[in-house]
């Protein structure tokens, strides 16, 4: 194929039926021999037994910000996690509000599962009480807050929780900031999906960028109040993730069309699924969908679903 896009391939009538959606995106996460799909590599979380495992890595810092009612989904995130970083150990920030016995059985779930990483508790802050919301809830602007509540950590892995993980975060926590801000992946021009982010903290603190943030937030309304700002303050600051660490399923689709081979070669091994959008695994009235099997997998796994 001598063009550098997928555009060829699109253009034959084969790709113009009703099962469209389903051949391209196995086309774009597949690395498979007869007997092996990404599915079936990505939901037996053991794969990683049938290699040598490499020393362990220096303890990679992670946040993930939930309210009460996303217990489940960040449990899942979680899980999935540790059960693919046979080789890491993490320091898990969680930004919450959940009750002390929610907050003890995760951290007993996290023991089980990865012994050597530890999980920390934080409390939202009232940096952004006056911040603007729509409709949106205040637990939009926790992860905002991870400059303030983390003075002693220079830099953070942070992810949503409506995601799974099919590979540790060793490679990502070693990436050079230079004088970048954070690191994400684009969905357009200048423009990250601030679903999965590594933040440097210590540049945010010692270019005053926090209240910044602060102040965009108080005095703008838009679409994605947070992301917007986070995109917004931090322009030209942003270096670029390969959207292998943030699939989001439901645009895989139109995530193809303009990819290069380049950016194809790095999704046969995708790091995290995002369920961005309105289609989400949880809901279990929606049977079957693209990857929902990988995330109920993980669901089951935490115990506080048998579905």
């Amino acid at each position: 194929m001598k063009s550098n896009t997928f555009t060829e391939v699109l253009a034959k009538p084969y790709f113009r039926t009703k099962r469209m959606f389903l051949h391209l995106t196995d086309i774009l996460i597949r690395d498979r021999t007869k007997r092996n799909s990404f599915c079936s590599w990505a939901t037996f979380p053991r794969f990683a037994e049938t290699i040598n495992h490499e020393p362990y890595a220096p303890r990679i810092n992670v946040a993930f910000c939930f309210n009460q009612n996303l217990i489940l989904q960040a449990t899942t995130t979680i899980l999935s996690l540790l059960h693919n970083s046979p080789t890491c150990s993490y320091d898990i920030y969680c930004v919450t509000d959940i009750t002390p016995g929610q907050r003890q059985t995760l951290s007993q779930t996290i023991a089980q599962v990865s012994p050597q990483s530890k999980v920390h508790f934080l409390k939202p802050n009232s940096d952004y009480a006056d911040a603007q919301l729509g409709t949106w809830s205040d637990a939009i602007y926790w992860r905002c807050m991870l400059p303030a509540l983390l003075p002693n950590i220079d830099q953070i892995i942070y992810a949503d929780v409506d995601t799974v993980f099919l590979s540790d975060l060793r490679a990502v926590n070693e990436i050079d900031f230079g004088d970048k801000l954070i690191a994400g992946c684009f969905d357009k021009p200048g423009y990250i999906n601030s679903g999965f982010m590594v933040m440097n903290l210590k540049q945010i603190r010692t270019e005053n960028i926090y209240p910044k943030m602060i102040d965009w937030a108080r005095n703008n309304l838009t679409k994605y109040p947070d992301q917007d700002m986070i995109n917004h303050v931090c322009h030209g600051r942003i270096l670029p993730l390969s959207r292998k660490y943030n699939l989001i399923v439901v645009a895989a689709y139109s995530m193809l069309k303009n990819m290069t081979i380049k950016q194809y070669n790095d999704l046969k091994h995708p790091v995290m699924l995002h369920y961005a959008g309105k289609l989400k695994p949880w809901d279990y009235s929606i049977k079957s969908f693209f990857t929902f099997d990988i995330w109920r997998k993980y669901a089951r796994m935490t115990g506080l679903t048998d579905k």
